[in-house]
């Protein structure tokens, strides 16, 4: 039964055709109708409903199935409401399966999206979810049960226009974990926080990541993602027409950008572009950006690689290593700063406006940019502003203004975005000159 209606009985003619459902909210928290998660009909739910988790000290320990559609207009839409800042948090330790669907597969999510129906039309934000991970138990019919190896703090199974913002994502087997399209279409994760997920019962695995995205026009913005627990990848993903941009994305022991293939996609670009990535200072992998495939299978299309700032730790660093020779790779308006070797020499590669640390072994039959000893960081500072340029660095106002998307912002370490100031003219790398200001915490 719906407890609250968000449209007045008594409507307009026009509005009375226009809106598909009354929508309701359910307000779960101390003092709320619902104390509870599992005294909330999430599989009632309809277009426009809003289930809000409000934040109290002890965590949620309920896990959720989510069954049921909105619109684009009126989307299904799971929010916490903070307390000064801090997120209501879904903890999967000890948690409790209370929906005849959850049964399935128990062991494998905190927040499951489709199975047997569609799921379309979800927004999930300002949410802490942590602890699905094989070291961890989940109680199903008064059994505990363990979460297995892969095990996701979101599940997306079957759902299309999904939106993940403003979560913190921790200590899971995979962060968040998709299926493909047509399953699985037009996913964002933005403005959220993805650290230490990854195989908790055996560190040396690299099968698990912080996230893991096979679904088509994914798009990941303005996010924080931290080293993962074991040696999974940072970011791992078989999707297509992907864009990955304006994160922050750091200090994995394997790879932290993994774009592979999915055999169902038979061409699948990518564009990477207005991010820092950064190598882990272990690295158990020096290769920093794989691109085309490591199934048998090529994704034969182009990765797009602009305005990122991207810093090798490994003395043997390569910064992008492409699998197939079908595969290109576009690269312009890029900061490379370390030493190793810029790419593996397979495929095809081209691009201008790059800027190099001398250290750097690159082609040398083609010119992607120029070398240098410093790019004219601030480096000194605290580490949001490390990578900002100075006056007088040859990085300000040296990149190309033709590029494959627009660049309009730039990324907080903290995770989200500022706007991206562009004087006389596009600076190399992922920050303007002068940008200090706007992207203070």
């Amino acid at each position: 039964m719906k407890p609250f209606l968000l449209i007045p009985a008594v409507v307009s003619a026009f509005l009375w055709l226009s809106a598909p459902a009354f929508s309701a909210v359910y307000d779960v928290g101390p003092g709320r109708v619902h104390e509870e998660l599992n005294q909330v009909p999430f599989d009632d739910l309809g277009p426009g409903d809003q289930v809000r988790i409000h934040y109290r000290k002890e965590p949620y320990r309920s896990r959720i199935v989510l069954r049921r559609s909105g619109t684009r207009a009126q989307p299904i839409v799971i929010m916490g409401v903070p307390n000064q800042g801090r997120r209501p948090v879904i903890d999967g330790r000890n948690a409790v399966v209370f929906q005849e669907w959850a049964e399935w597969n128990p062991g494998r999510y905190l927040i499951r999206i489709g199975y047997d129906t569609t799921a379309d039309h979800i927004h999930i934000r300002n949410l802490t979810l942590r602890h699905a991970n094989n070291t961890e138990w989940t109680i199903v019919n008064n059994e505990k049960i363990n979460y297995t190896a892969n095990a996701a703090g979101i599940w997306i199974m079957k759902g299309r226009d999904i939106t993940i913002a403003n979560c913190l994502i921790y200590s899971c087997g995979n962060g968040i974990l998709t299926w493909h399209a047509p399953d699985v279409s037009h996913l964002t994760i933005k403005n959220s926080i993805i650290l230490n997920n990854g195989n908790h019962a055996d560190p040396s695995s690299d099968q698990e990541h912080n996230v893991y995205l096979g679904a088509a026009k994914t798009l990941v913005e303005g996010c924080y993602f931290g080293k993962p627990y074991a040696n999974g990848q940072n970011l791992k993903e078989r999707g297509m027409d992907t864009v990955i941009r304006y994160n922050w994305i750091e200090d994995g022991n394997n790879r932290q950008l993994d774009l592979v293939d999915y055999k169902g996609y038979k061409k699948a670009d990518a564009y990477v572009y207005g991010n820092v990535l950064i190598q882990g200072t272990r690295a158990q992998n020096y290769n920093m950006i794989h691109w085309g495939g490591d199934g048998g299978h090529s994704r034969s299309g182009t990765l797009y690689l602009f305005n990122n700032t991207i810093i090798g730790r490994h003395p043997r660093a390569r910064y992008i290593d492409v699998q197939y020779a079908d595969c290109r790779v576009d690269m312009r308006n890029n900061i490379f700063m370390g030493t190793g070797t810029l790419w593996n020499n397979v495929g095809t590669i081209n691009g201008s406006n790059n800027w190099f640390s001398s250290g750097i072994v690159l082609p040398d039959w083609i010119f992607l940019g120029i070398k240098g000893m410093n790019p004219g960081f601030l480096m000194g500072m605290e580490k949001q502003y490390w990578y900002l340029p100075l006056p007088g660095s040859s990085v300000v106002n040296a990149g190309m203004g033709n590029t494959p998307l627009p660049v309009k912002y730039m990324p907080k370490l903290s995770g989200g975005k500022v706007k991206r100031p562009v004087f006389l003219g596009m600076d190399i790398g992922a920050y303007e000159y002068s940008a200090k200001a706007r992207i203070k915490d």
